[in-house]
């Protein structure tokens, strides 16, 4: 049994998106906090996803941590653990590192700004990209009018297209029902994710490489 933890991630800007239907951003969005994901696959829930908001001044620290264990009669058959920061000033990224434990595999990831790039490593191999990428983390509501997003666990460029499905209805783990703006993330990167009224993710699902789905659910 096995998950593509190359694609798990996942998971979660500050500037209002154009070109499509726009979600609703209050002013000071993200809040400082934390809000948590419950991660299920197959009827059952297989670890957490936590994304915490912090605010000094102008700069916005975003840690993402993601929790993953599969289990099969009892015995762990994979595991996935997965740690970033971003931060971000002004509304534009600055830094972002990501250390991930996928089953056994690790991938170290830093990004820095210089000029009008983002250059780094991701293990031993030396990496630069534009410095207007941000990361598919899904938390920024800008993800939405994106044509490259960077992979958080390798830190690379991927191409995608973003298609919009309107509003739905969505369920919280909480068993409460929200209104969810879902978009379809396709192309390299590959992710289905619901935002709510205040710009918030509320749901995010996609297929690991087994064909199975994995949904997070936001908590409350």
């Amino acid at each position: 049994m096995r998950i593509l933890a190359s694609s798990v991630l996942a998971l979660m800007l500050l500037l209002p998106v154009t070109g499509k239907a726009a979600i609703a951003v209050p002013d000071g969005f993200p809040p400082d906090g934390t809000i948590t994901y419950d991660v299920w696959r197959e009827g059952s829930q297989i670890g957490t996803h936590t994304v915490e908001f912090a605010r000094d001044g102008d700069k916005l620290t975003v840690h993402t941590r993601i929790r993953i264990q599969v289990k099969l009669l009892f015995i762990t058959v994979y595991r996935f653990e997965h740690d970033a920061e971003e931060d971000w000033v002004d509304g534009k990224l600055m830094r972002f590192a990501a250390k991930t434990n996928d089953n056994g595999t690790d991938r170290d990831v830093l990004l820095e700004r210089q000029g009008d790039e983002l250059r780094g490593h991701y293990n031993s191999e030396q990496a630069t990209l534009p410095g207007d990428l941000i990361p598919g983390s899904l938390w920024n509501p800008a993800t939405i009018d994106q044509k490259q997003l960077i992979e958080p666990t390798k830190g690379r460029a991927k191409d995608v297209t973003i298609v919009d499905h309107g509003m739905e209805t969505v369920t919280l783990g909480s068993g409460a029902k929200v209104q969810g703006h879902h978009y379809s993330i396709t192309g390299d990167l590959r992710r289905e994710v619901w935002y709510g009224p205040d710009g918030e993710v509320v749901q995010a699902a996609y297929n690991a490489k087994d064909g199975s789905l994995l949904t997070f659910r936001l908590e409350k």
